[in-house]
């Protein structure tokens, strides 16, 4: 108060809120675009699909890049700003990541400029694509994506829990910028939402209860492709609030 009076600087510290993006407005953002793509899917399945005989030009698909894409910008961004080595590494290494899954889901280009599946594509590739997330095996993709998602559950909800009922010490906490923030959570929950009727398929199948698909009921919904729009939002939702949380601490 007496610093105040006579003039002297005082340091004002962010609050907790001020020193990350906002969890509700993520929230607000993931339901209506859920909302919005649902109303597609019923009232016009062929713009979340695409035409023609592949989905590659479709909503989902090409908001998958252009989710990508926004991530990998501004994770180059923050890794030139980062002052602590290690965060500036951590940028790197992800924003690498990102750029292969964006190579991978744009098919290295072939999905924009339309070249011929050939050599060791053709042959290994079951969708007569340049990438190598579509073989048969499921190293690339079911496995490398299950992974990704086991790390984001439990930096989004374990990590927040343990925290909580340990009153401050997460799973996570060193170094301080490994563990996403609730902001994260949103998309987290709308990938899993967006997934729940491949989810059902497989326990229905497994249980053998009946032959109905549910992604059936749903003019053609893929559930795999709805997860994976989310999954994307969340590298972006990530990198903000890093970037909101580096920029409180400089």
């Amino acid at each position: 108060m007496f610093a105040r009076m006579i003039g002297d600087p005082v340091t004002i510290r962010p609050s907790p809120q001020s020193a990350d993006i906002s969890a509700l407005a993520v929230w607000i953002l993931c339901t209506v675009l859920y909302a919005a793509l649902m109303v597609l899917v019923f009232a016009a399945p062929h713009v979340l699909s695409g035409s023609g005989a592949t989905t590659e030009n479709g909503l989902l698909e090409q908001g998958q890049n252009l989710f990508l894409l926004i991530a990998l910008v501004l994770m180059a961004r923050h890794a030139f700003a980062a002052r602590e080595r290690a965060l500036r590494w951590w940028l790197i290494f992800i924003a690498l990541g990102t750029f292969y899954l964006l190579g991978e889901e744009a098919s290295w280009g072939q999905h924009y400029f339309g070249w011929e599946t050939t050599g060791i594509f053709a042959e290994i590739n079951d969708q007569n694509e340049t990438n190598i997330h579509n073989t048969p095996d499921g190293w690339f993709d079911q496995k490398p994506r299950a992974l990704l998602l086991l790390g984001m559950i439990l930096g989004t909800i374990v990590h927040p829990l343990v925290k909580w009922a340990r009153k401050g010490r997460g799973l996570f906490d060193n170094p301080w910028w490994l563990a996403p923030t609730l902001a994260s959570l949103p998309p987290v929950v709308f990938s899993q939402i967006g997934a729940l009727p491949e989810r059902l398929d497989d326990l229905n199948e497994a249980l053998h209860f009946t032959t109905t698909r549910f992604q059936d009921l749903f003019n053609g919904y893929r559930s795999s492709e709805m997860e994976e729009f989310f999954m994307y939002l969340f590298f972006i939702t990530y990198t903000l609030s890093l970037g909101r949380r580096m920029r409180a601490r400089a």
